[in-house]
């Protein structure tokens, strides 16, 4: 017997376990770069392994289930690319077109309001009368976010444009992770030790359950809150409201951030507009402020709206975590992660609470008696 009670056989099978591994973990340093959508193909079949179970309870095989969600999928991308993305693609020609325009009407008021308040500017550093010399005053800065903003948005285009293969990949290899997901989540439990079987397969389908319901519900409220947000829009006669509303509907999916740019953006345009009609009846003049006003009102009271109705009851109830542990989570993705950090921190703190309530049952039990705080009785109120 060698150190630990291990015997010969051992140490030799360990050995070989651990060359495995290396050999393993350096093949996959190697090919890296083609890993992204087999993982994510991967993932998508463990969000949807909830839905698949469900309609394999109701009788149907997990082929024929999988065939249904590929179909609906391809429903949703061919109603989007001939009602949805045509109009998209013309309102965002036209406001790219419209740039040079718009900036000469907001250069013109901005030169007015640091003409009128100059002597209050002044005192915060800013003596310039016109926003040319703003913005020359402080070129090295503002170039310098240009440059990174154009060297990062010419990167990110190359880059989907050279994955333009994962669109092949993912959807072939999700259909057959989806299809031996049962087998393949059966293998790696049983890499656990035999008596830990049952809590990992309980606490496994948990997570992922927490996962598919919280990214199903992201989903629900962000494309209803962009149905609203196009309404409010169109109701208000405001340009774009087609591109303005999807817009809309991504930035809230970033918590509080989201709120900020969908009205800095919906303001903007509001502000910038030429005289028109609102509301059918309201007759708005060009550039005015008191429309730009209620427009960033009105898409303000939507977003807190939902904040408060909606969102608990779509996407909050998935999660079970309190109001202080999300607002933690939250601000701690967004530190370590940044945008992909707040999307993912929540599902991922409720993913971490239920690891500690199996380590830690005592966690889940309701607080002992002598520890509670006395409830006060009829004479101690009198």
């Amino acid at each position: 017997m060698y150190l630990f009670g291990w015997s010969r056989r051992d140490i030799r099978r360990g050995f070989g376990l651990l060359v495995t591994a290396l050999i393993a973990v350096y093949f996959l340093v190697r090919v890296q770069g083609i890993l992204p959508p087999f993982i994510i193909a991967f993932f998508l079949a463990a969000l949807l392994d909830p839905t698949l179970r469900h309609m394999e309870a109701h009788g149907r095989s997990r082929v024929y289930a999988i065939g249904i969600i590929y179909l609906a999928a391809l429903c949703i991308v061919v109603a989007l690319a001939v009602f949805v993305v045509p109009s998209v693609v013309n309102q965002f020609s036209e406001l790219s077109g419209n740039l040079d325009s718009y900036y000469a009407n907001l250069s013109k008021s901005a030169n007015n309001f640091l003409t009128q308040h100059s002597r209050e500017l002044s005192r915060l550093g800013i003596k310039q009368h016109k926003l040319d010399d703003v913005i020359r005053a402080r070129s090295v800065a503002i170039q310098a976010s240009i440059t990174a903003a154009i060297v990062g948005a010419s990167g990110l285009v190359q880059e989907l444009l050279g994955k333009v293969i994962w669109l092949v990949i993912i959807p072939i290899s999700g259909f057959f992770f989806m299809r031996d997901f049962p087998a393949i989540r059966t293998r790696l439990i049983a890499l656990f030790p035999q008596q830990h079987h049952e809590m990992v397969d309980k606490m496994s389908r948990e997570i992922v359950d927490i996962f598919s319901a919280y990214l199903r519900g992201l989903a629900k409220i962000g494309t209803m809150y962009a149905a609203t947000a196009c309404f409010i829009f169109w109701l208000f006669g405001v340009r774009y409201a087609l591109f303005l509303g999807l817009l809309a509907g991504l930035f809230y999916l970033i918590p509080y951030v989201g709120q900020v740019l969908t009205s800095i953006c919906a303001g903007t345009v509001a502000y910038l507009m030429d005289q028109h009609t609102a509301m059918f009846v309201w007759q708005v003049p060009a550039h005015s402020i008191t429309y730009a006003l209620v427009v960033v009102v009105c898409i303000v009271i939507a977003n807190n709206a939902f904040d408060q109705i909606m969102y608990p009851r779509v996407v909050g109830a998935s999660v079970g975590l309190s109001p202080v542990v999300s607002i933690f989570a939250l601000m701690s993705g967004a530190t370590l992660f940044g945008v992909w950090g707040m999307l993912l921190a929540t599902p991922i703190a409720a993913s971490l609470q239920i690891i500690l309530t199996y380590f830690f049952p005592r966690l889940t039990q309701e607080l002992p008696v002598d520890l509670r705080d006395p409830q006060p009785t009829a004479e101690s109120r009198v």
